[in-house]
């Protein structure tokens, strides 16, 4: 049996034994960084790739909501495009037919005893008119009457024609006048002050 002594100072021995290996330690410390920025990458891409989700998903239902959003707005334009061609189509109507009701209205308080008509014809803007009196003023009685009426615009010259009948009538005439469109027709200045009465009431 052999025992190996050895008999050098304890600091040189244990200096000896304990050797510094520089590549172990870069490796180490290597091995550490990389397994700390895997580590760190790791929960970064994580945490990065559940807010993306999150994300894709609000757009995602933002997407449907303006798609859905889109769909009633098409329908509602549809709507008013058929409402506004209804207003259309009765703007139409009322242009066309509105003057001519309110010239009867006209035509009724304006027309004086001692005239009738025979024919009314109404057209575009224009009014021609046939019929008896006794006397050639009542029909310049009634063209006065009708000229001072907001929806007629002119008349023109009567024509008349002396005959006899029956009836004790002495003068056949025809008379022809233009009438308003009904965007130019305005409310009769008593209409307004009446207007007004009721307002401040």
């Amino acid at each position: 049996m052999s025992v190996k002594l050895d008999l050098r100072p304890l600091d040189y021995v244990e200096t000896e034994s304990k050797p510094v290996h520089l590549g172990r330690i870069a490796a180490l410390v290597i091995l550490v960084l990389f397994v700390g920025v895997s580590t760190i990458t790791f929960a970064y891409g994580l945490v990065l790739s559940r807010s993306l989700r999150a994300e894709r998903v609000d757009l995602q239902m933002s997407i449907d909501r303006m798609q859905e959003q889109s769909g009633r707005m098409t329908a509602e334009l549809r709507r008013l495009q058929a409402q506004y061609q209804d207003y259309g189509k009765a703007l139409a109507i009322l242009q066309k037919e509105l003057p001519s009701v309110e010239f009867l209205g006209v035509l009724e308080r304006a027309l004086p005893p001692g005239v009738w008509l025979e024919r009314v014809s109404i057209s575009a803007g224009k009014v021609a008119m046939a019929g008896f009196a006794f006397t050639e003023n009542d029909v310049v009685s009634f063209g006065r009457a009708l000229s001072e009426a907001p929806v007629v615009t002119s008349v023109g010259f009567p024509v008349t024609t002396r005959v006899r009948q029956e009836s004790g009538a002495s003068v056949r005439f025809s008379l022809d006048c233009s009438i308003r469109d009904i965007m130019s027709i305005t409310p009769a200045p008593e209409d307004d002050g009446q207007v007004q009465e009721v307002a401040s009431r």
